[in-house]
């Protein structure tokens, strides 16, 4: 059997010592730590952007263009 040095040499080996039920748990145990590793460093990226760049507030202005407008009830006269 010829190898190609990525480690697939190491499947029967692996194979016979935990098993298939525990080669599935295996790659999805590494799927896992993959996944929260992600959310992780995404999670770091989004505190460092927020401490480096703080979101803009925007102050509403006191009077508005329509401040005092009220409808009436009566006909105009």
């Amino acid at each position: 059997m010829e190898a190609c040095g990525c480690g697939e040499d190491q499947i029967p080996w692996m194979l016979a010592k935990f098993g298939f039920l525990g080669m599935a748990i295996l790659v999805l145990g590494g799927l896992v730590v993959m996944i929260l590793a992600g959310w992780l460093l995404a999670w770091a990226v989004s505190l460092f952007r927020r401490w480096r760049h703080p979101p803009v507030t925007f102050e509403e202005p006191s009077q508005g263009s329509l401040d005092g407008f009220t409808w009436r009830t009566g006909e105009p006269r």
